[in-house]
């Protein structure tokens, strides 16, 4: 009777710890729905609730890296996201470009336009940065809809060109950018750059009195956001063929990313996946036909007062968002956690 040598993969998982192992698993889970979520779902649930689901996810992964990481709460980062559509559109519907220079020119340009644009920014702090930031949003709206600039942004008709790909292959581009933006995170929070940041957000002078260069890092930081912003963009106006300054620049927009990662915790990997993820249920089921049918039909008009009350709860009861009660619920469904007994340390007499 022979015996199979285990795989590799097998090996590796019972090496691994608990945390890691529950991590490893629940990612490979995550992914593999992901795939195969297109083959169950008709194309309006693919195109106008997971695609946007994965923008959302994108966009407040790339938010928690200044807001969660480093604590400055960025609510003007979606100009970078516009930026990044804006950049896209006019080289590849207007110009003709191929695709993939259109996508690395306008990803540059954005990270550059974030680099830029640090330099202003970071003299404030708090609620000054926060408010300077936001300050963005109706600025690059006013730019872009600028009369002198019509032949090249459209005015407020914006750029509009064909869709030349299929929704089956705009969803798997989106979905595995979506996955390179949290491994990114995920992968900052774990290095030396993650821990400058966090050392930021504590106490920044006490960080500058470390050794940390906070000047560089929070310049690094704004430019990788602002980059992973505008590739977010990108593939917004490359599956969507449009893109329109009184959407693309609303300020309902700039508070999506602040907003979800609140909701689901800032500074985690997983918060602002959730907090996106609820948001777009409740989206969905508003505007499902079970609700328009029903006599909740107005329902929808109300998709962000039903979201700002859900944030407010969220807000009172769990300051650190959703992924702050993990613990209590844990305790609540599962009883309290067992607590490990260490052993005692024998002090050997002399």
């Amino acid at each position: 009777m022979t015996f199979r040598r285990p795989s590799s993969v097998l090996i590796g998982l019972l090496h691994l710890t608990k945390k890691k192992r529950n991590l490893a698993i629940g990612s490979a889970v995550a992914i593999l729905g992901g795939v195969l979520a297109p083959f169950f779902m008709g194309k309006y649930e693919v195109n106008a609730v997971l695609d946007y689901f994965l923008i959302y996810v994108a966009l407040a992964e790339s938010y928690d890296i200044l807001g969660g990481l480093m604590g400055y709460v960025d609510l003007g980062i979606t100009v970078f996201y516009a930026a990044g559509a804006y950049l896209f559109a006019i080289p590849y519907f207007l110009m003709r470009w191929p695709a993939l220079e259109a996508f690395t020119v306008s990803t540059l340009l954005t990270g550059l336009l974030g680099l830029l644009v640090s330099f202003p920014m970071f003299r404030l702090k708090g609620f000054y940065f926060a408010v300077a930031t936001l300050a963005l949003v109706p600025l690059g709206q006013y730019v872009v809809e600028d009369p002198s600039l019509f032949k090249i942004t459209g005015g407020v008709g914006g750029v509009n060109g064909v869709v030349s790909v299929s929704y089956q292959d705009a969803y798997y581009a989106i979905f595995v950018y979506a996955v390179f933006v949290v491994a990114l995170v995920y992968a900052i929070s774990k290095s030396r750059f993650g821990l400058a940041l966090t050392s930021i957000r504590e106490d920044e002078q006490i960080a500058e009195s470390s050794g940390i260069n906070t000047r560089i890092i929070k310049k690094i930081a704004m430019t990788i956001s602002a980059s992973l912003c505008g590739f977010t963009g990108c593939l917004f106006a490359w599956s969507q063929g449009s893109v329109v300054p009184a959407n693309i620049f609303s300020l309902y927009i700039a508070f999506i990313p602040a907003t979800f990662a609140l909701f689901g915790g800032t500074g985690t990997i997983l918060g602002p996946i959730i907090g996106s993820g609820v948001y777009s249920t409740i989206d969905y089921v508003l505007r499902s036909t079970f609700i328009l049918a029903s006599p909740f039909a107005g329902a929808s008009r109300y998709e962000e007062a039903i979201v700002g009350i859900f944030l407010i709860i969220v807000g009172l009861f769990a300051p650190g968002g959703i992924m702050q009660l993990r613990r209590p619920l844990k305790k609540f469904f599962f009883g309290s956690e067992a607590t490990s007994q260490s052993k005692p340390i024998k002090v050997q007499e002399k």
